[in-house]
């Protein structure tokens, strides 16, 4: 009898502890102090109110609490430059364009940090859509221009904290801006951008873009051999490298693999997968120090295409400058995910949702999400947070 008691105590201790483990959760997230710091978000491809380009950046940004000048919460849908959506296809823009060099001195001034998050823009066919249209269009508006490229200078020269990613100097960015942006960084695009599609069947997959069954087909008398998974390559010429799971590699998807140094800063895995955007740039490494490369994985077949167009097999996925001038380069749309809000609210929601996505699923983000984007950027958050508080007192 004392024995089925004392076991009816536990299982009923463990439930307890079940049940009031997310209030517990929720009140220690709500005695965590607020982290004043002043973030200049730019995006210039917001499709929708969501803010899909920076809404992982956001949530980091709640659970970890760091908040406005006026000690509220940054808002997904306004707290940002670049592209608004509004209704009935309106839409406005608030960027730089127009500000004078005093006033990208001003803001450079008033900005402890900026992440540039997208600057590709919008386009006239998937703005009317409301969706992401894959074929070619007009542009509404997108890239960079010289004033961001100023005010990036001067956020430099200060040794503000700079965080980019995938487009950051891509098409329809001008080309001496990028070249500019580049010199300044110490990296260089080499036209090359990828991406792993889950499924390059035609007929079966209608998110796979038009524009890149369009321009292969133009490059290889009008044919589409493909029907498994595989990698697309896309030059900004427009040039088209197609590599398929089992046809042209021995591993589908593109690998990130972390040098040792950025596993034990980051506390993030030695290699995952990653399934979506990336671009094939190179830091200078007397600059720059790697922490993370992109590994494609070819049989001989795709060995050789790739090396016809001079793609390499290796190549940056994150590299950074944190010596005198604090700059973070993400060569892929690493911050684009559908993140749920529901655990924002929750002390350590970062390290419980690590245990509830596989990267079994290639094509799934969120794994990436919670086990790679998520530690690197709080890391960089935590440490710039602790250095501009102490030379504040």
């Amino acid at each position: 009898m004392a024995r089925a008691t004392k076991r009816k105590i536990i299982i009923l201790s463990v439930f307890y502890l079940i049940l009031l483990t997310p209030l517990i959760l929720w009140i220690l997230w709500l005695l965590t102090p607020k982290k004043e710091i002043s973030i200049l978000i730019y995006d210039k491809t917001v499709l929708k109110k969501e803010g899909v380009e920076h809404r992982g950046f956001n949530w980091i940004l709640k659970n970890f609490k760091y908040v406005k000048e006026d000690r509220e919460f940054y808002n997904i849908s306004e707290d940002y430059i670049g592209f608004f959506p509004l209704e009935d296809e309106k839409f406005y823009v608030k960027d730089l364009s127009k500000y004078t060099e005093n006033d990208i001195e001003r803001l450079s001034q008033k900005y402890d940090m900026t992440y540039f998050t997208d600057m590709y823009g919008i386009y006239r066919e998937e703005w009317s859509r409301q969706t992401e249209y894959t074929e070619h269009s007009p542009k509404i508006y997108g890239g960079m221009d010289y004033n961001d490229y100023l005010f990036l200078k001067k956020m430099k020269e200060k040794q503000k904290l700079i965080i980019s990613e995938f487009n950051f100097i891509h098409h329809p960015t001008p080309y001496g801006i990028r070249r500019n942006v580049e010199n300044m960084f110490g990296f260089k695009w080499t036209g090359w951008t990828a991406r792993y599609f889950h499924l390059l069947d035609t007929v079966k997959n209608e998110e796979l873009p038009r524009w890149v069954i369009r321009l292969y087909k133009e490059q290889h008398n009008n044919t589409w051999p493909f029907t498994k998974d595989g990698i697309v390559f896309v030059h900004e010429n427009e040039t088209i490298c197609i590599l398929e799971n089992e046809t042209d590699l021995k591993y589908p998807v593109p690998l990130i693999k972390t040098t040792d140094f950025g596993v034990n800063k980051y506390n993030i895995p030695k290699e995952l997968n990653y399934p979506f955007w990336i671009d094939i740039t190179f830091p200078n490494n007397e600059i720059n120090k790697t922490i993370s490369t992109f590994n494609i994985y070819p049989n001989s077949r795709g060995d050789s295409l790739l090396r016809r167009h001079n793609i390499p097999i290796v190549f940056p996925a994150f590299f950074e400058h944190d010596d005198d001038y604090r700059f973070y380069y993400f060569a892929g749309d690493f911050v684009d995910s559908d993140i749920k809000f529901g655990f924002v609210y929750f002390k350590w929601a970062d390290k419980f949702q690590k245990y509830f996505h596989s990267q079994n699923n290639l094509n799934a983000r969120l794994y990436f999400n919670w086990n790679y984007y998520v530690p690197i950027v709080k890391r960089i958050m935590n440490d710039y947070y602790k250095d501009i508080k102490s030379e504040d007192e």
